[in-house]
């Protein structure tokens, strides 16, 4: 995590330098030469139109208008009913008002309509320039304030993601090295001469264990700053999926068993050869049976599956866990993201509901769509969901196409 400070204004004095395009409505032509010449010469660039219908007509086909300029009296579409037309459809265009008769009452009711200004006829050059420039120097404080909320947010979001990376690795990296530092204290123990062979074993497999969990911690940070940096680099081969899939399904097998959870695998009849990165493609597997044994209640079941799918080759993991709750879908490969509350966070490899560092399902997505492919979610809370990866036949020209 970068402690760079986020720079809120960064680029935002170029944001909408442009001048916007005007539309002068007026069914008098002197009047709409006069203000096109005057808005001309400040650089601005001018159409017209001599009736309301016309200009919500220039106005569904034109979307860089920016300002609109109107008469207040006109046949036909009155200035009123127009504003009134802007400011439901395009709440973001800018209405001037113009008008040779204009009473209080009808400036008032044109301003609490939307309009952000008005001109009262004879017309001058240079007061049409000035409201304009004026409503165009509004229009450009707006944008700025979009894009410093958006800048806000942004930060916001950083901060959120920064302290949930915080709060979960901390809590991911205390199990191993508590481990660690529990069972090495031992081993430096005269006590560790009184244990058996089998105590002594147990003793090295829970430090392997641990030795290999900050390992896995290590490699999936790094594997995420790989990924946002555009650094992977992915070692194709020939990989045959039904070997791969036998193998994951060997894996996982006991951990499934001390769940009771039944684990099945259905192939495909064809012998499907991919070109893909056989150590990414298994790791990318694997996280998905993972979850879907942490996901699922004991005595559940799990189905492995392969199958084609117009030009893809597709793996699913299904399960019959608590799937996942529809306004969830669309964040869980967001970085560090839990549907439970990270305050409750638990590590477990294999445990319901286990916690992990967050980072497994967004290198998964990130390591299918390096392959030119992705992977999709089908969910039902309480009845489970399906996880599948879609990796494409000619994986050179999608990954050509995805780098592109």
């Amino acid at each position: 995590m970068s402690n760079q400070p986020f720079d809120l204004t960064k680029n935002s004095k170029n944001i909408g330098a442009a001048k916007p395009r005007v539309l002068v409505v007026d069914d008098e032509k002197v009047i709409r030469h006069v203000c096109k010449l005057s808005l001309q010469k400040a650089g601005y660039t001018v159409e017209s139109a001599d009736n309301g219908l016309l200009a919500l007509e220039m106005l569904r086909q034109n979307d860089e208008i920016g300002i609109v300029i109107t008469d207040l009296k006109m046949p036909g579409l009155s200035g009123l009913e127009l504003l009134d037309n802007i400011k439901r459809d395009y709440p973001h265009v800018e209405v001037i008002i113009m008008t040779g008769f204009a009473t209080i009452e009808s400036a008032i009711e044109a301003m609490k309509l939307g309009a952000y200004d008005f001109i009262l006829k004879p017309l001058k050059a240079e007061q049409i320039r000035m409201v304009v420039n004026k409503c165009q120097d509004k229009i450009q404080l707006s944008k700025e304030n979009v894009a410093l909320r958006r800048a806000y947010e942004k930060m916001r979001e950083l901060q959120t993601m920064k302290d949930k990376f915080l709060a979960i690795t901390s809590h991911e990296l205390r199990t191993p090295v508590s481990h660690l530092k529990g069972y090495l204290s031992i081993l430096n123990d005269e006590v560790y001469q009184e244990l058996d062979e089998k105590e002594r074993e147990e003793c090295m497999r829970v430090i392997l264990t641990a030795v290999s969990d900050l390992e896995e911690i290590v490699t999936n940070m790094f594997e995420i700053f790989q990924l946002e940096n555009r650094q992977l680099l992915l070692k194709f081969e020939k990989v045959n999926l039904k070997d791969l899939l036998q193998q994951v399904l060997a894996e996982f097998k006991y951990a499934a068993k001390d769940r009771q959870q039944e684990i099945e695998l259905n192939l495909s009849s064809q012998n499907t050869i991919i070109q893909a990165d056989r150590l990414k493609l298994k790791g990318m597997v694997s996280e998905l049976v993972q979850n879907a044994i942490k996901f699922t209640p004991d005595g559940g079941k799990i189905v492995i599956s392969n199958y084609d799918e117009e030009n893809f080759c597709v793996i699913s993991v299904k399960d019959t866990g608590i799937g996942i709750p529809v306004d969830e879908q669309g964040k869980i490969f967001e970085k560090f993201y839990e549907v439970q509350n990270t305050d409750y966070h638990s590590s477990s490899h294999f445990g319901f509901k286990g916690g992990g560092l967050g980072l497994g399902l967004p290198l998964a997505r990130a390591i299918a769509e390096a392959h030119g492919g992705g992977i999709k979610l089908t969910s039902v809370p309480k009845k489970g969901s399906d996880f599948r990866i879609y990796l494409p036949r000619d994986v050179a020209e999608a990954v050509q196409n995805h780098e592109s």
